[in-house]
């Protein structure tokens, strides 16, 4: 299994518990046109539906975690620990809210506490993405480029990766950043002009920019 991919057997593993019987909305439109909002709503009623929300969104919370802690094997515990956390708090989920900033919360949550329990190590072998297919020169001077990359995000301040990783990587708008965040919306710009000032002046060092 690649390191990006949830093990989704374990996450279904976990995803039983009990709740007061209710319709299945939806029934009989195809899971692809069902909206994250309407697959929560379902979810409630049928606990597999969840799995469908796994599959959307396990990529980008790996990602998330990827970049907030800088290890493959513990950004996928904690991609994992996102997903069951969130099918436990369904119920409290409200309806007429986005699901992605609410899930996005939960990882980073998760992700602030990891931080504070133990120290980040930074594993260069992890491989995030599959590389394209390159010369080996040019793949050489690709990695080294990522690794710089990479290592310039990790010494920011966990509160300035978040927003990074959100915005450049999740391509979130300053509205979901912020609710994500619980955050006001300036002070999202905020933390996105002072790490990308932070990124160019280390970037700049190294001659990448």
């Amino acid at each position: 299994m690649e390191p990006a991919a949830v093990a989704l057997s374990s996450v279904a593993q976990s995803l039983t518990v009990e709740r007061p019987e209710r319709p299945a909305p939806n029934q009989g439109k195809p899971v692809e046109q069902e909206t994250d909002e309407e697959l929560v709503e379902r979810a409630l009623a049928e606990p597999e539906a969840f799995n469908q929300l796994v599959v959307r969104y396990q990529h980008r919370i790996y990602s998330l975690a990827y970049r907030m802690v800088g290890n493959g094997t513990d950004a996928n515990d904690l991609a994992q620990d996102t997903f069951i956390r969130a099918f436990h708090h369904l119920d409290t989920f409200q309806q007429g809210r986005r699901f992605a900033p609410w899930l996005y919360r939960i990882a980073i949550n998760l992700c602030l506490d990891y931080r504070q329990q133990r120290p980040v190590t930074v594993s260069l072998d992890d491989q995030e993405l599959p590389q394209q297919e390159l010369l080996p020169e040019a793949r050489a001077i690709q990695r080294e480029v990522q690794e710089k990359v990479h290592k310039a995000i990790m010494a920011l301040p966990p509160k300035y990766r978040a927003v990074i990783a959100l915005r450049h990587l999740q391509d979130l708008s300053y509205e979901e950043i912020a609710a994500a965040l619980d955050l006001p919306i300036n002070t999202v710009r905020t933390h996105l002009f002072r790490a990308r000032d932070a990124l160019r002046k280390v970037l700049q060092s190294d001659e990448l920019l």
